[in-house]
């Protein structure tokens, strides 16, 4: 018997921020923020990674960087066909499994939000 998958349609109706799956992933660097002290006294803690997935208000990421649930980063996306990296400020890690990371975005500027919304509508574009 064949079983057919199609969880990413199927899991992007149900969520509130509808995520694009990555074709062909694109790095991105990622710089531990110490959340219990300000802003521009950061931890120099940095690795690089690479995005699986992405929506609106987070992303699926894989990094040899250590990371736990709870931590905060900086994030700084290299968009495929995009000028600038995107930054996004802030990113909580909701989750990890071996070394892929569910992050959440909790500062992010208009701009790079902007940047990340063409970037998505591109994607979806090409897949049609």
């Amino acid at each position: 018997m064949q079983t057919t998958h199609h969880h990413g349609p199927i899991l992007n109706k149900f969520r509130r921020h509808p995520r694009v799956r990555i074709s062909t992933p694109f790095s991105c660097t990622l710089t531990r923020l110490d959340s219990n002290i300000k802003r521009w006294f950061r931890v120099h803690d940095e690795g690089v990674g690479v995005v699986y997935d992405l929506s609106l208000r987070g992303i699926r990421v894989g990094t040899e960087a250590d990371m736990k649930p709870g931590d905060v980063v900086e994030l700084t996306l290299r968009l495929p066909k995009q000028l600038a990296p995107a930054r996004i400020s802030a990113a909580t890690v909701q989750w990890t499994k071996d070394q892929i990371y569910g992050l959440a975005f909790s500062k992010i500027s208009s701009a790079s939000l902007s940047q990340v919304n063409k970037y998505m509508a591109l994607s979806t574009r090409r897949k049609d």
